[in-house]
């Protein structure tokens, strides 16, 4: 699906005219709840509904649940809307996609979990992300939790028609959720990256947003403005990378650190992620994944390297962990709750296989196991 991103602080006027032309009688608006007023997000919608009937929806979980979707679907049922707008940050955003996508089709627990084959949403969808982090606003999948569990909806209909990235909406972030959403679209670029389903495209997205994440990250959680709105910049790029390629092994781990010990999603990504660019480069002891073989990974893990200016994979990891406590994240596990053998268990035991599998070196249990004991420290 093609899909038109705006850019830009100035753009709100283009914004009315594209609701204008569409001209729905009814309007369904996603949005955070706390972060609606602090964002200026009720502000802008206020004035992009103006002499529009619409119904606001944002009574749901943090990680879309599966009987959070099922609200959301009955709501449509019920007020047909003739548009969607979504604002908010990366879960607001999913369940827009999800709940688009799942009223026009016939769903269950069962039916997600075994990857029902989609018919397209009739609805528009307008996207305007309120956080630097996820890209979701370009990208054709969402998480969903289902007893617990996390599962992903994907089809290529999903994505919204319009992604709207007014960088202002991210002024008011705190500096704790904008270390964790920046790490979170750090982490996605440098994944897809080294991902084995890269392409020349998606490289060039992920290079240039880990580039611009890297100039910027630290000038932007001192107050820069320019620096937060090239965030929100990078964070996109990140989300279509990821669009590509999907995420890869500390996205896999990620998703228990966060639904179980209650982390931050970009933070509970980054812990891992410093690991693995020793773990993933490759030597004749290394099972590798990618088809294109161990000399085209060393090339790829060379460069990335050079894109992050770090001479080798241990230059790579002392700078993530080092940047990680310069903007106040934790990177002990100890830190966060997780304390023994149990805990390391669990967590290797709840890995997210799929995301695992698009990890450029294979990795089993006991390699898993080791790489999180490492942190425990």
């Amino acid at each position: 699906m093609k899909q038109r991103i705006v850019f830009g602080n100035n753009k709100i006027k283009q914004l009315r005219k594209i609701i204008e032309t569409i001209n729905p009688k009814t309007i369904l608006i996603l949005t955070g709840n706390k972060s609606y007023n602090r964002s200026g997000s009720k502000k802008l919608i206020e004035f992009l509904i103006k002499g529009y009937k619409n119904q606001r929806f944002y009574n749901f979980s943090t990680d879309p649940k599966y009987e959070d979707v099922k609200k959301g679907v009955k709501l449509i049922k019920e007020i047909n809307p003739e548009l969607i707008i979504a604002v908010g940050g990366g879960s607001v955003i999913d369940m827009a996609k999800q709940i688009n996508i799942l009223s026009n089709n016939k769903y269950n627990k069962k039916s997600i979990i075994q990857k029902l084959k989609l018919k397209k949403p009739k609805i528009p969808l307008i996207a305007i992300p309120t956080t630097s982090g996820t890209g979701s606003e370009s990208t054709s999948f969402s998480v969903i939790y289902i007893n617990g569990k996390k599962y992903s909806i994907e089809d290529e209909s999903m994505m919204p028609n319009y992604a709207f990235i007014l960088p202002k909406l991210g002024d008011n972030m705190t500096k704790s959720l904008l270390a964790s959403c920046v790490f979170d679209a750090f982490s996605q670029a440098i994944e897809s990256y080294w991902s084995i389903n890269s392409t020349t495209f998606s490289k060039r997205l992920s290079s240039k947003a880990i580039k611009i994440i890297k100039n910027n990250l630290i000038k932007a959680i001192n107050g820069n403005v320019t620096s937060k709105a090239e965030l929100f910049k990078a964070a996109n790029l990140s989300g279509q990378a990821i669009n590509i390629t999907k995420t890869t092994a500390p996205h896999a781990i990620s998703y228990t650190l966060s639904s179980k010990y209650k982390i931050r999603h970009g933070h509970a990504v980054a812990l891992t992620l410093g690991k693995f660019f020793r773990y993933n480069n490759p030597d004749s002891t290394k099972i590798i994944n990618d088809k294109r073989g161990q000399k085209y990974l060393q090339k790829t893990m060379n460069n990335l390297y050079k894109i992050l200016e770090c001479k080798n994979s241990a230059e790579c990891e002392e700078y993530w962990y080092k940047t990680m406590r310069k903007i106040g994240l934790k990177i002990r596990f100890k830190n966060i709750g997780i304390k023994n053998s149990n805990d390391i268990h669990y967590l290797v035991k709840c890995v997210d296989k799929n995301r695992l599998s698009n990890n450029p070196i294979s990795i089993n249990k006991e390699q898993l196991t080791n790489i999180l004991d490492s942190l425990k420290a």
